[in-house]
């Protein structure tokens, strides 16, 4: 009789570890699917180009006048004083152009992430109608 129960109890084990390493496969089998889920969704983008641009315009128009400094060393400075503040004002334009995009950006950021937060919410929803087996 003890000899048999040695012999359950051992078997009892060996059945309780291929359960174990059974359950692990599953595991990683359903984490491996869920993030072939994940990294199958595409989001939207927000073009930056026209931000691109305007940096680009912003640096060119910065470079030509530091530029004009340097050539302009003999010439007479008050007029150069003069066309930079013109040209500071522009600059001043074009800095506040960009902050507005910028704003407008980050409402459209912020947009996005509420429709990320509601394809999260909704592939929650599925994967509990999934494992549900009443639903099926």
């Amino acid at each position: 009789m003890p000899d048999l129960m040695n012999k359950l109890s051992s078997y009892a084990a060996l059945v309780g570890v291929i359960g174990a390493i059974g359950g692990g496969f599953y595991a990683w089998g359903e984490f491996n699917t869920r993030l072939s889920a994940v990294e199958n969704v595409s989001y939207e983008t927000t073009d930056l180009s026209g931000i691109t641009d305007d940096i680009k315009e912003l640096n060119e128009k910065i470079n030509d006048r530091v530029n004009a400094l340097g050539a302009a060393h003999d010439k007479n400075y008050i007029d150069l004083l003069d066309s930079q503040a013109a040209d500071f004002n522009e600059l001043q334009d074009t800095i506040r152009a960009l902050a507005a995009d910028i704003e407008s950006l980050k409402a459209d950021i912020a947009i996005n992430g509420k429709a990320i937060e509601f394809n999260g919410i909704k592939i929650e929803e599925a994967i509990a109608r999934s494992e549900n087996p009443l639903a099926n």
